[in-house]
């Protein structure tokens, strides 16, 4: 919301600098690596002082958490919706795909953030990271072991198979770029049919 005469307010600008930082981290933690990413490279790419970053975030895994929370750590509940709202283990295996892939286009350089850098966090860090990994893990052993209830499940290991699954997702992260010359659209489309057939009986 402006102020009369157009002028922003002091919390319209601290929450600029805010989201700035957040995106200057994000770019640098991506590019650098966690541990190859000072506070100080940061608020000297970003153009601020170093206790205008500690202000907002309090320190380097701070920034982090707030990477976390508006990103990843929202993936478990999108991929549980998405389920939730299909209606055979079938549809339900396809639905889960699709809505993974479309968070791994929003989220994709914090996706691979979170895959590449977890040895580099702190351990309370580290281990928040690990619980999100777990949780979309389980989510697709859940509904691979719905479909092998039907007998429809190729595999008679179901977390065997959510492995591979979620191997193929991740490293479709680091090949695909969206500047090339398949569009997400292909891409995912390709990635869901070799899933579906991979996984699931005629």
């Amino acid at each position: 919301m402006e102020m009369s005469g157009g002028r922003r307010s002091e919390a319209e600008d601290v929450m600029d600098v805010r989201e700035n930082l957040l995106s200057t981290a994000v770019g640098m933690f991506s590019e650098k690596g966690f541990s190859g990413t000072s506070i100080r490279d940061i608020a000297k790419v970003h153009g601020v002082s170093l206790s205008n970053i500690y202000y907002h975030f309090g320190n380097k895994d701070g920034l982090w958490r707030e990477i976390l929370d508006r990103s990843v750590r929202l993936l478990p509940d999108r991929l549980r919706a998405a389920v939730a709202a299909a209606g055979t283990p079938r549809a339900a295996l396809e639905a889960l795909v699709r809505a993974h892939l479309a968070a791994a286009v929003e989220y994709r350089r914090e996706l691979l953030m979170l895959l590449a850098q977890r040895a580099q966090l702190a351990e309370d860090v580290g281990n928040e990271t690990a619980e999100i990994q777990r949780e979309v893990l389980d989510i697709y052993s859940e509904v691979l072991d719905r479909l092998g209830a039907e007998g429809a499940l190729n595999s008679g290991h179901a977390r065997v198979t959510a492995f591979n699954m979620l191997g193929v997702i991740n490293w479709h992260l680091r090949w695909y770029r969206p500047d090339g010359p398949l569009p997400a659209e292909t891409v995912h489309q390709e990635i869901v049919d070799f899933i579906m057939r991979g996984a699931c009986r005629d």
